[in-house]
């Protein structure tokens, strides 16, 4: 009995490090997203920025800044545009991990009670039998006391 506790103990452990991996993944993934999103609010800032300069250029008159500045600001659009479709796709991978992660855990839970109760049914098993061999001794030793007392009981009535 012992060695199914320890192989499924192994078996735990293996399930442990599965969901560890998982939870590495998530995280990583879960960045990820959170990269792309801090890259669209840069580029939504340079598009920003891009804007105030194309003005101040139309104030100033300045035709080739105010290009300058309208082409910045359509390259950093086009940047959002493209950085949105990365940051759905990585969210979609973040969902999937998220998704395997919270599989994996509960397989590991699942494991871990398994575990737990064959190591309960060994423990009470041991326990029972420790509880028998004292009962047999208690047992065997009072009926030797018994026969004892008999025996003297029986060699007082022989002597009177």
């Amino acid at each position: 009995m012992h060695s199914r506790v320890d192989a499924l103990k192994r078996l735990m452990s293996l399930y442990v490090r599965i969901e560890e991996m998982h939870s590495i993944e998530l995280q990583r993934t879960t960045a990820a997203v959170k990269e792309a999103e801090q890259a669209i609010d840069a580029q939504e800032e340079t598009a920003r920025s891009s804007s105030y300069l194309g003005r101040d250029a139309l104030i100033a008159g300045d035709q080739m800044d105010w290009a300058a500045a309208r082409t910045q600001r359509e390259v950093a659009e086009w940047k959002q545009q493209r950085l949105q479709q990365i940051r759905l796709e990585r969210e979609m991978l973040s969902e999937q991990a998220g998704r395997m992660y919270r599989s994996s855990h509960l397989r590991s839970e699942q494991i871990r009670h398994v575990v737990d109760d064959a190591a309960m049914q060994i423990a009470s098993k041991t326990d029972r039998q420790a509880q028998a061999a004292l009962d047999d001794r208690f047992l065997a030793r009072r009926r030797w006391t018994d026969a004892r007392e008999d025996l003297r009981a029986a060699a007082e009535i022989n002597i009177s």
